[in-house]
Protein backbone atom coordinates (compact mmCIF):
# COMPACT_ATOMS: atom_id res chain seq x y z
CA UNK A 1 0.00 0.00 0.00
CA UNK A 2 1.34 3.38 -0.96
CA UNK A 3 1.77 5.79 1.90
CA UNK A 4 -0.21 9.04 1.60
CA UNK A 5 1.69 12.28 1.88
CA UNK A 6 0.37 15.53 3.27
CA UNK A 7 0.24 18.83 1.41
CA UNK A 8 0.11 22.16 3.25
CA UNK A 9 -1.56 25.36 2.13
CA UNK A 10 -1.11 28.40 4.36
CA UNK A 11 -3.24 31.56 4.35
CA UNK A 12 -1.45 34.57 5.77
CA UNK A 13 -4.59 36.51 6.64
CA UNK A 14 -6.13 33.74 8.71
CA UNK A 15 -3.27 31.64 10.03
CA UNK A 16 -5.21 28.44 9.18
CA UNK A 17 -3.88 25.82 6.82
CA UNK A 18 -5.25 22.95 4.83
CA UNK A 19 -4.48 19.26 5.08
CA UNK A 20 -5.13 17.25 1.94
CA UNK A 21 -4.78 13.57 2.79
CA UNK A 22 -4.45 12.27 -0.75
CA UNK A 23 -1.94 13.96 -3.08
CA UNK A 24 -3.83 12.60 -6.11
CA UNK A 25 -6.80 14.76 -5.11
CA UNK A 26 -4.65 17.86 -4.62
CA UNK A 27 -5.39 19.44 -8.01
CA UNK A 28 -9.11 18.68 -7.76
CA UNK A 29 -9.27 20.01 -4.20
CA UNK A 30 -7.54 23.21 -5.20
CA UNK A 31 -10.07 23.69 -8.02
CA UNK A 32 -13.01 23.09 -5.74
CA UNK A 33 -11.34 25.05 -2.95
CA UNK A 34 -11.99 22.57 -0.16
CA UNK A 35 -10.30 23.25 3.16
CA UNK A 36 -10.01 20.69 5.92
CA UNK A 37 -9.18 20.79 9.62
CA UNK A 38 -9.53 17.67 11.72
CA UNK A 39 -9.82 17.28 15.48
CA UNK A 40 -9.82 14.03 17.41
CA UNK A 41 -11.34 13.96 20.89
CA UNK A 42 -10.38 11.55 23.66
CA UNK A 43 -13.54 10.16 25.30
CA UNK A 44 -14.49 7.22 27.54
CA UNK A 45 -13.87 4.07 25.52
CA UNK A 46 -17.01 2.06 24.80
CA UNK A 47 -19.29 5.08 25.28
CA UNK A 48 -18.46 6.90 22.04
CA UNK A 49 -22.05 6.68 20.75
CA UNK A 50 -23.29 8.23 24.00
CA UNK A 51 -20.68 10.99 24.15
CA UNK A 52 -21.19 12.08 20.55
CA UNK A 53 -24.78 13.05 21.39
CA UNK A 54 -23.49 15.36 24.13
CA UNK A 55 -21.14 17.43 21.98
CA UNK A 56 -21.79 21.19 21.91
CA UNK A 57 -24.41 22.27 19.38
CA UNK A 58 -22.05 24.82 17.89
CA UNK A 59 -19.46 22.15 17.14
CA UNK A 60 -21.99 19.71 15.66
CA UNK A 61 -23.53 22.34 13.39
CA UNK A 62 -20.16 23.55 12.11
CA UNK A 63 -18.66 20.09 11.53
CA UNK A 64 -18.84 18.49 8.11
CA UNK A 65 -18.20 15.02 9.47
CA UNK A 66 -18.26 13.44 12.92
CA UNK A 67 -17.38 9.78 13.23
CA UNK A 68 -16.27 7.26 15.82
CA UNK A 69 -15.30 3.66 16.31
CA UNK A 70 -16.86 1.92 19.32
CA UNK A 71 -14.10 0.90 21.71
CA UNK A 72 -11.45 3.20 20.26
CA UNK A 73 -11.91 5.95 22.86
CA UNK A 74 -11.88 8.71 20.23
CA UNK A 75 -14.26 10.85 18.18
CA UNK A 76 -13.12 12.39 14.90
CA UNK A 77 -14.44 15.79 13.84
CA UNK A 78 -13.81 17.23 10.37
CA UNK A 79 -14.39 20.80 9.28
CA UNK A 80 -14.57 21.49 5.54
CA UNK A 81 -14.43 25.13 4.47
CA UNK A 82 -15.25 26.58 1.07
CA UNK A 83 -12.41 28.37 -0.77
CA UNK A 84 -14.41 31.47 -1.73
CA UNK A 85 -15.95 32.03 1.69
CA UNK A 86 -12.92 30.84 3.65
CA UNK A 87 -11.64 34.33 4.44
CA UNK A 88 -15.11 35.62 5.25
CA UNK A 89 -17.48 33.67 7.50
CA UNK A 90 -16.46 30.02 7.57
CA UNK A 91 -13.07 30.70 9.11
CA UNK A 92 -14.73 32.72 11.85
CA UNK A 93 -17.11 29.84 12.55
CA UNK A 94 -14.36 27.23 12.83
CA UNK A 95 -12.22 29.52 14.97
CA UNK A 96 -15.21 30.20 17.18
CA UNK A 97 -15.93 26.48 17.53
CA UNK A 98 -12.35 25.72 18.57
CA UNK A 99 -12.30 28.69 20.96
CA UNK A 100 -15.55 27.50 22.57
CA UNK A 101 -14.15 23.98 22.86
CA UNK A 102 -11.03 25.30 24.59
CA UNK A 103 -12.82 27.67 26.97
CA UNK A 104 -15.80 25.43 27.73
CA UNK A 105 -14.73 21.81 27.20
CA UNK A 106 -17.64 19.35 27.36
CA UNK A 107 -17.60 17.28 30.56
CA UNK A 108 -17.57 14.07 28.50
CA UNK A 109 -14.12 14.49 26.88
CA UNK A 110 -10.70 13.97 28.42
CA UNK A 111 -8.67 15.90 25.84
CA UNK A 112 -8.79 17.29 22.31
CA UNK A 113 -6.14 17.28 19.60
CA UNK A 114 -5.70 18.90 16.20
CA UNK A 115 -4.47 16.37 13.67
CA UNK A 116 -1.26 17.16 11.81
CA UNK A 117 -1.22 13.99 9.72
CA UNK A 118 -0.61 10.26 9.79
CA UNK A 119 2.40 7.99 9.72
CA UNK A 120 1.99 4.75 7.79
CA UNK A 121 3.89 1.75 9.13
CA UNK A 122 4.22 -1.28 6.82
CA UNK A 123 2.60 -4.33 8.33
CA UNK A 124 5.76 -6.39 7.95
CA UNK A 125 7.63 -3.94 10.16
CA UNK A 126 4.77 -3.71 12.65
CA UNK A 127 4.66 -7.48 13.11
CA UNK A 128 8.34 -7.62 14.06
CA UNK A 129 9.19 -6.18 17.46
CA UNK A 130 12.83 -5.70 16.55
CA UNK A 131 12.08 -3.98 13.24
CA UNK A 132 9.34 -1.81 14.73
CA UNK A 133 11.54 -0.63 17.58
CA UNK A 134 14.35 0.27 15.16
CA UNK A 135 11.85 1.92 12.82
CA UNK A 136 10.36 4.07 15.60
CA UNK A 137 13.63 5.08 17.23
CA UNK A 138 15.11 5.74 13.80
CA UNK A 139 12.66 8.55 13.15
CA UNK A 140 9.93 6.51 11.39
CA UNK A 141 12.00 6.11 8.25
CA UNK A 142 10.22 4.26 5.49
CA UNK A 143 11.48 1.10 3.87
CA UNK A 144 12.04 0.94 0.17
CA UNK A 145 8.93 0.25 -1.85
CA UNK A 146 9.97 -3.27 -2.76
CA UNK A 147 10.31 -4.11 0.94
CA UNK A 148 6.79 -2.83 1.59
CA UNK A 149 5.61 -5.38 -0.98
CA UNK A 150 7.70 -8.10 0.63
CA UNK A 151 10.38 -8.29 -2.06
CA UNK A 152 13.35 -6.51 -0.50
CA UNK A 153 16.00 -7.16 2.07
CA UNK A 154 14.75 -4.67 4.63
CA UNK A 155 17.13 -1.82 3.81
CA UNK A 156 16.05 1.68 4.74
CA UNK A 157 16.06 4.39 2.12
CA UNK A 158 18.05 7.58 2.52
CA UNK A 159 15.15 10.02 2.91
CA UNK A 160 15.41 12.54 5.77
CA UNK A 161 14.07 11.35 9.09
CA UNK A 162 11.78 14.37 9.29
CA UNK A 163 10.15 13.74 5.89
CA UNK A 164 6.95 12.32 7.36
CA UNK A 165 4.44 14.63 5.71
CA UNK A 166 3.31 16.02 9.07
CA UNK A 167 1.75 19.47 8.90
CA UNK A 168 3.51 21.08 11.84
CA UNK A 169 2.53 24.56 10.70
CA UNK A 170 -1.11 23.47 10.54
CA UNK A 171 -1.09 22.41 14.17
CA UNK A 172 0.73 25.52 15.35
CA UNK A 173 -1.70 27.73 13.42
CA UNK A 174 -4.70 26.13 15.12
CA UNK A 175 -3.03 26.37 18.53
CA UNK A 176 -2.31 30.01 17.77
CA UNK A 177 -6.00 30.67 17.14
CA UNK A 178 -7.07 29.46 20.60
CA UNK A 179 -7.82 31.84 23.49
CA UNK A 180 -4.87 30.76 25.63
CA UNK A 181 -1.50 32.04 26.87
CA UNK A 182 0.14 29.62 24.44
CA UNK A 183 -1.48 31.44 21.51
CA UNK A 184 0.02 34.75 22.62
CA UNK A 185 3.50 33.25 22.29
CA UNK A 186 2.77 31.61 18.95
CA UNK A 187 0.87 34.30 17.07
CA UNK A 188 3.60 36.82 16.44
CA UNK A 189 6.25 34.42 15.09
CA UNK A 190 3.72 32.62 12.92
CA UNK A 191 2.52 35.87 11.42
CA UNK A 192 6.09 36.88 10.62
CA UNK A 193 6.88 33.63 8.85
CA UNK A 194 3.37 33.08 7.55
CA UNK A 195 4.34 33.74 3.94
CA UNK A 196 6.32 30.50 3.87
CA UNK A 197 4.44 27.45 5.25
CA UNK A 198 7.63 25.40 5.26
CA UNK A 199 9.54 27.92 7.35
CA UNK A 200 9.48 26.89 11.01
CA UNK A 201 12.49 28.92 12.09
CA UNK A 202 10.31 31.74 13.39
CA UNK A 203 8.58 29.52 15.96
CA UNK A 204 9.72 30.52 19.46
CA UNK A 205 11.46 28.16 21.83
CA UNK A 206 9.01 25.90 23.65
CA UNK A 207 8.96 23.09 26.15
CA UNK A 208 7.29 19.99 24.76
CA UNK A 209 6.60 16.38 25.43
CA UNK A 210 5.45 13.50 23.24
CA UNK A 211 2.83 10.97 24.32
CA UNK A 212 1.32 7.89 22.74
CA UNK A 213 -1.94 6.03 23.34
CA UNK A 214 -1.70 2.41 22.29
CA UNK A 215 -5.30 1.69 23.35
CA UNK A 216 -5.94 -2.07 23.05
CA UNK A 217 -3.24 -2.65 20.43
CA UNK A 218 -0.74 -4.90 22.17
CA UNK A 219 2.80 -5.32 20.87
CA UNK A 220 5.39 -7.30 22.77
CA UNK A 221 8.79 -5.71 22.92
CA UNK A 222 7.68 -2.20 21.96
CA UNK A 223 6.28 0.00 24.73
CA UNK A 224 4.18 3.13 24.46
CA UNK A 225 7.16 5.03 25.88
CA UNK A 226 9.30 3.84 22.97
CA UNK A 227 6.87 5.15 20.37
CA UNK A 228 6.49 8.41 22.31
CA UNK A 229 10.28 8.72 22.35
CA UNK A 230 10.31 8.29 18.58
CA UNK A 231 7.72 11.06 18.17
CA UNK A 232 9.74 13.25 20.52
CA UNK A 233 12.88 12.65 18.50
CA UNK A 234 11.16 13.68 15.27
CA UNK A 235 9.76 16.80 16.96
CA UNK A 236 13.16 17.73 18.34
CA UNK A 237 14.73 17.49 14.90
CA UNK A 238 12.03 19.69 13.37
CA UNK A 239 12.23 22.27 16.17
CA UNK A 240 15.84 22.28 17.24
CA UNK A 241 15.30 25.08 19.78
CA UNK A 242 12.59 23.18 21.66
CA UNK A 243 13.49 21.24 24.79
CA UNK A 244 11.80 18.30 26.45
CA UNK A 245 9.91 18.78 29.72
CA UNK A 246 7.54 15.99 30.71
CA UNK A 247 5.76 18.02 33.41
CA UNK A 248 5.88 21.75 32.68
CA UNK A 249 5.41 21.55 28.93
CA UNK A 250 3.86 24.10 26.55
CA UNK A 251 3.01 21.78 23.68
CA UNK A 252 2.19 18.08 23.68
CA UNK A 253 2.63 15.93 20.58
CA UNK A 254 0.15 13.05 20.71
CA UNK A 255 0.09 9.83 18.71
CA UNK A 256 -2.47 7.05 18.53
CA UNK A 257 -3.19 3.98 16.45
CA UNK A 258 -6.09 4.31 14.03
CA UNK A 259 -8.19 1.25 14.87
CA UNK A 260 -9.23 0.17 11.39
CA UNK A 261 -10.22 -3.22 12.79
CA UNK A 262 -13.20 -1.46 14.39
CA UNK A 263 -16.19 -0.38 12.30
CA UNK A 264 -16.39 3.35 11.69
CA UNK A 265 -19.77 4.94 12.43
CA UNK A 266 -20.76 8.27 10.92
CA UNK A 267 -22.70 10.44 13.37
CA UNK A 268 -22.79 13.34 10.92
CA UNK A 269 -21.61 13.20 7.33
CA UNK A 270 -21.65 16.12 4.93
CA UNK A 271 -19.32 16.86 2.04
CA UNK A 272 -19.22 20.41 0.73
CA UNK A 273 -19.71 20.69 -3.02
CA UNK A 274 -18.83 24.33 -3.73
CA UNK A 275 -20.80 25.99 -6.47
CA UNK A 276 -19.85 29.22 -8.21
CA UNK A 277 -19.81 31.84 -5.49
CA UNK A 278 -21.64 29.57 -3.06
CA UNK A 279 -20.91 26.72 -0.66
CA UNK A 280 -23.84 24.42 -1.36
CA UNK A 281 -23.58 20.94 0.10
CA UNK A 282 -23.15 18.03 -2.25
CA UNK A 283 -23.80 14.35 -1.92
CA UNK A 284 -20.19 13.28 -2.23
CA UNK A 285 -18.22 11.94 0.72
CA UNK A 286 -14.59 12.82 1.37
CA UNK A 287 -12.57 10.40 3.43
CA UNK A 288 -11.14 12.07 6.55
CA UNK A 289 -7.45 12.33 7.23
CA UNK A 290 -6.03 8.94 8.11
CA UNK A 291 -9.11 7.04 6.95
CA UNK A 292 -8.22 4.18 4.64
CA UNK A 293 -9.23 0.66 3.88
CA UNK A 294 -7.25 -1.96 5.76
CA UNK A 295 -6.98 -4.19 2.72
CA UNK A 296 -4.19 -5.09 0.35
CA UNK A 297 -3.63 -2.75 -2.55
CA UNK A 298 -3.96 -3.60 -6.22
CA UNK A 299 -0.22 -4.28 -6.37
CA UNK A 300 -0.60 -6.93 -3.66
CA UNK A 301 1.27 -5.01 -0.96
CA UNK A 302 0.58 -5.78 2.66
CA UNK A 303 -1.70 -3.37 4.54
CA UNK A 304 -0.26 -0.53 6.56
CA UNK A 305 -0.86 0.37 10.17
CA UNK A 306 -1.85 4.00 10.53
CA UNK A 307 -0.68 6.23 13.36
CA UNK A 308 -2.43 9.56 13.74
CA UNK A 309 -0.35 12.42 15.12
CA UNK A 310 -1.76 15.58 16.65
CA UNK A 311 -1.11 18.50 18.94
CA UNK A 312 -3.03 18.84 22.20
CA UNK A 313 -5.45 21.75 22.41
CA UNK A 314 -5.03 23.77 25.65
CA UNK A 315 -8.43 22.97 27.16
CA UNK A 316 -9.40 24.94 30.26
CA UNK A 317 -9.98 21.81 32.35
CA UNK A 318 -8.65 23.17 35.65
CA UNK A 319 -11.06 26.13 35.65
CA UNK A 320 -14.14 24.18 34.54
CA UNK A 321 -16.65 24.14 37.44
CA UNK A 322 -18.11 20.82 36.30
CA UNK A 323 -14.75 19.10 36.85
CA UNK A 324 -13.93 20.50 40.29
CA UNK A 325 -13.48 17.71 42.86
CA UNK A 326 -11.16 18.66 45.73
CA UNK A 327 -11.36 15.29 47.51
CA UNK A 328 -10.53 11.97 45.85
CA UNK A 329 -10.96 8.43 47.07
CA UNK A 330 -8.90 5.30 46.48
CA UNK A 331 -10.98 4.26 43.48
CA UNK A 332 -12.77 7.46 42.48
CA UNK A 333 -14.60 7.32 39.17
CA UNK A 334 -13.47 9.93 36.66
CA UNK A 335 -15.94 12.78 36.26
CA UNK A 336 -16.00 12.32 32.47
CA UNK A 337 -17.01 8.66 32.88
CA UNK A 338 -19.66 9.49 35.48
CA UNK A 339 -21.16 12.09 33.17
CA UNK A 340 -21.18 9.64 30.26
CA UNK A 341 -22.88 6.95 32.36
CA UNK A 342 -25.55 9.46 33.34
CA UNK A 343 -26.01 10.38 29.69
CA UNK A 344 -26.39 6.69 28.90
CA UNK A 345 -29.01 6.31 31.66
CA UNK A 346 -31.01 9.39 30.50
CA UNK A 347 -32.71 10.28 33.81
CA UNK A 348 -36.09 11.92 33.33
CA UNK A 349 -37.41 14.97 35.23
CA UNK A 350 -38.76 13.95 38.60
CA UNK A 351 -36.79 10.70 38.77
CA UNK A 352 -35.32 9.53 42.06
CA UNK A 353 -31.79 8.34 41.30
CA UNK A 354 -29.71 6.30 43.75
CA UNK A 355 -26.02 5.39 43.84
CA UNK A 356 -25.76 2.51 46.29
CA UNK A 357 -21.94 2.64 46.46
CA UNK A 358 -21.25 6.34 46.00
CA UNK A 359 -17.76 6.58 47.53
CA UNK A 360 -16.78 10.26 47.41
CA UNK A 361 -20.04 11.06 45.62
CA UNK A 362 -18.95 11.45 42.00
CA UNK A 363 -22.06 10.05 40.31
CA UNK A 364 -24.73 11.81 42.45
CA UNK A 365 -22.81 15.11 42.45
CA UNK A 366 -22.29 15.14 38.68
CA UNK A 367 -25.91 14.09 38.24
CA UNK A 368 -27.18 16.90 40.46
CA UNK A 369 -25.07 19.42 38.54
CA UNK A 370 -26.39 18.40 35.13
CA UNK A 371 -29.90 17.15 35.93
CA UNK A 372 -31.31 19.61 38.51
CA UNK A 373 -34.87 18.40 37.85
CA UNK A 374 -34.01 14.97 39.33
CA UNK A 375 -33.34 14.00 42.94
CA UNK A 376 -29.98 12.26 43.45
CA UNK A 377 -28.97 10.29 46.53
CA UNK A 378 -25.62 8.72 47.32
CA UNK A 379 -25.24 5.91 49.83
CA UNK A 380 -21.82 4.99 51.25
CA UNK A 381 -20.89 2.63 54.08
CA UNK A 382 -17.64 4.45 55.04
CA UNK A 383 -18.39 7.67 57.01
CA UNK A 384 -15.07 9.30 56.05
CA UNK A 385 -15.95 8.96 52.37
CA UNK A 386 -19.31 10.61 53.01
CA UNK A 387 -17.50 13.58 54.57
CA UNK A 388 -15.34 13.85 51.46
CA UNK A 389 -18.42 13.60 49.30
CA UNK A 390 -20.02 16.46 51.22
CA UNK A 391 -17.02 18.70 50.55
CA UNK A 392 -17.01 17.75 46.88
CA UNK A 393 -20.72 18.43 46.58
CA UNK A 394 -20.55 21.85 48.17
CA UNK A 395 -17.52 22.90 46.13
CA UNK A 396 -18.78 21.75 42.73
CA UNK A 397 -22.42 22.85 43.06
CA UNK A 398 -21.40 26.32 44.25
CA UNK A 399 -19.09 26.78 41.28
CA UNK A 400 -21.65 25.40 38.83
CA UNK A 401 -24.37 27.77 40.04
CA UNK A 402 -22.00 30.73 39.96
CA UNK A 403 -21.12 29.89 36.37
CA UNK A 404 -24.79 29.56 35.41
CA UNK A 405 -25.70 32.89 36.98
CA UNK A 406 -22.70 34.55 35.36
CA UNK A 407 -23.46 33.19 31.89
CA UNK A 408 -27.19 33.80 32.17
CA UNK A 409 -28.14 30.17 31.68
CA UNK A 410 -30.61 30.44 34.54
CA UNK A 411 -32.61 33.11 32.75
CA UNK A 412 -35.64 31.25 31.51
CA UNK A 413 -38.61 32.73 29.65
CA UNK A 414 -40.01 33.74 33.00
CA UNK A 415 -37.47 35.90 34.82
CA UNK A 416 -39.10 35.33 38.19
CA UNK A 417 -36.87 34.36 41.14
CA UNK A 418 -38.73 31.05 41.41
CA UNK A 419 -37.92 30.17 37.80
CA UNK A 420 -34.24 31.01 38.29
CA UNK A 421 -34.08 29.00 41.51
CA UNK A 422 -35.59 25.94 39.83
CA UNK A 423 -32.84 25.95 37.18
CA UNK A 424 -30.01 26.05 39.73
CA UNK A 425 -28.31 22.82 40.74
CA UNK A 426 -29.03 21.42 44.18
CA UNK A 427 -26.69 19.37 46.31
CA UNK A 428 -27.54 15.67 46.31
CA UNK A 429 -28.43 13.75 49.45
CA UNK A 430 -25.28 12.00 50.67
CA UNK A 431 -25.95 9.44 53.39
CA UNK A 432 -24.10 6.87 55.45
CA UNK A 433 -25.72 3.53 54.80
CA UNK A 434 -25.28 -0.11 53.89
CA UNK A 435 -26.15 -1.07 50.31
CA UNK A 436 -27.09 -4.55 51.55
CA UNK A 437 -29.92 -3.12 53.66
CA UNK A 438 -31.07 0.29 52.43
CA UNK A 439 -33.47 2.02 54.80
CA UNK A 440 -35.88 3.04 52.03
CA UNK A 441 -39.29 1.65 51.28
CA UNK A 442 -39.72 -0.86 48.47
CA UNK A 443 -40.35 0.24 44.87
CA UNK A 444 -39.35 3.85 45.54
CA UNK A 445 -36.40 4.28 43.14
CA UNK A 446 -36.64 5.09 39.43
CA UNK A 447 -32.98 4.66 38.53
CA UNK A 448 -29.91 3.12 40.15
CA UNK A 449 -26.43 3.98 38.83
CA UNK A 450 -23.53 2.45 40.74
CA UNK A 451 -19.88 1.57 40.31
CA UNK A 452 -19.90 -1.63 42.36
CA UNK A 453 -16.94 -2.73 44.51
CA UNK A 454 -14.39 -4.70 42.50
CA UNK A 455 -10.63 -4.95 42.20
CA UNK A 456 -7.89 -5.38 44.77
CA UNK A 457 -8.03 -1.82 46.09
CA UNK A 458 -11.69 -2.08 46.97
CA UNK A 459 -12.36 -5.63 48.10
CA UNK A 460 -11.44 -9.24 47.47
CA UNK A 461 -13.29 -11.58 45.16
CA UNK A 462 -14.30 -13.70 48.14
CA UNK A 463 -15.98 -10.76 49.87
CA UNK A 464 -17.72 -9.79 46.62
CA UNK A 465 -19.13 -13.30 46.36
CA UNK A 466 -20.95 -12.60 49.62
CA UNK A 467 -21.80 -8.98 48.78
CA UNK A 468 -23.22 -9.19 45.25
CA UNK A 469 -26.23 -11.47 45.97
CA UNK A 470 -27.42 -9.10 48.69
CA UNK A 471 -26.89 -6.07 46.43
CA UNK A 472 -28.96 -7.62 43.66
CA UNK A 473 -31.76 -8.48 46.10
CA UNK A 474 -31.84 -4.87 47.32
CA UNK A 475 -31.93 -3.60 43.75
CA UNK A 476 -34.95 -5.80 43.06
CA UNK A 477 -36.68 -4.51 46.19
CA UNK A 478 -35.94 -0.81 45.66
CA UNK A 479 -36.67 -0.40 41.96
CA UNK A 480 -40.09 0.55 40.72
CA UNK A 481 -41.64 -1.56 37.99
CA UNK A 482 -39.93 -0.54 34.72
CA UNK A 483 -37.22 1.13 36.79
CA UNK A 484 -33.66 0.66 35.55
CA UNK A 485 -30.22 -0.01 36.99
CA UNK A 486 -26.79 0.66 35.46
CA UNK A 487 -24.16 -1.36 37.28
CA UNK A 488 -20.44 -1.02 36.53
CA UNK A 489 -18.18 -3.87 37.61
CA UNK A 490 -15.03 -5.76 36.76
CA UNK A 491 -16.60 -8.86 38.35
CA UNK A 492 -18.58 -9.56 35.19
CA UNK A 493 -18.94 -13.31 35.66
CA UNK A 494 -19.90 -12.98 39.30
CA UNK A 495 -22.64 -10.44 38.61
CA UNK A 496 -23.91 -12.43 35.64
CA UNK A 497 -24.30 -15.49 37.87
CA UNK A 498 -26.43 -13.46 40.28
CA UNK A 499 -28.63 -12.21 37.45
CA UNK A 500 -29.11 -15.77 36.19
CA UNK A 501 -30.01 -17.08 39.65
CA UNK A 502 -33.64 -18.05 40.44
CA UNK A 503 -34.15 -15.12 42.85
CA UNK A 504 -33.20 -12.49 40.23
CA UNK A 505 -34.05 -13.79 36.76
CA UNK A 506 -37.86 -13.39 37.05
CA UNK A 507 -37.51 -9.78 38.26
CA UNK A 508 -34.64 -8.25 36.28
CA UNK A 509 -34.40 -8.05 32.51
CA UNK A 510 -30.97 -7.55 30.99
CA UNK A 511 -31.26 -4.75 28.41
CA UNK A 512 -27.62 -4.65 27.39
CA UNK A 513 -24.05 -5.38 28.43
CA UNK A 514 -21.44 -2.91 27.30
CA UNK A 515 -17.68 -3.08 27.72
CA UNK A 516 -16.13 0.26 28.64
CA UNK A 517 -12.68 1.44 29.66
CA UNK A 518 -12.16 3.17 32.99
CA UNK A 519 -8.48 2.39 33.20
CA UNK A 520 -9.43 -1.30 33.13
CA UNK A 521 -11.91 -3.08 30.91
CA UNK A 522 -15.19 -3.37 32.82
CA UNK A 523 -18.80 -4.14 31.96
CA UNK A 524 -21.85 -1.92 32.30
CA UNK A 525 -24.99 -3.98 32.97
CA UNK A 526 -28.22 -2.17 32.11
CA UNK A 527 -31.14 -3.84 33.83
CA UNK A 528 -34.89 -3.25 33.94
CA UNK A 529 -37.25 -4.19 36.76
CA UNK A 530 -40.13 -6.33 35.49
Amino acid sequence: MMRSSIHQVHHESTGVMNIIANPQQEHQSQIKGEKSIQLFLSVPGGLEDVVVCKLPTLLVEAAAKISYRIGSGYLTVNFFVNEESFRASNTTIVTRVIADLVQHPPPCIFAAYVSIGTIAIPRKIFDSSKDLLAYVLGGFRRLQQQEQCGKGNGAYNDEPATDLGLSWHEGLAVLGSTPSPLAERLNSPISRSGHDPGNLSGVPSMCFRASFDRSDVQHKGVRSQDIAAGLGGVTGRVFSSWRVDLKDYDIEIMGRWIREDLEEVDFKLESPEPASGDSSKGSGVQCPLGCSSNKTSEQGCMPEIKMQVGMTLPLALSTCPYRFRPMDGRTSLKIEIAYSLLAMAKPKPGNVVLDMCSGVGTIPIVGAAHYPECHFTGLEVVPFNVEKAGENSKAMIERVNQERLKSGRCNSISSSPMAKESSLARCPSLLVGDARAVCWRSKSIDLIISDLPWGQRESSHLSNCKLYPKLVKEIIRLLKVNGRALLVTGERKLLQRQLDSPFAKPHLKLLQKREITIGFKVIVFELERV
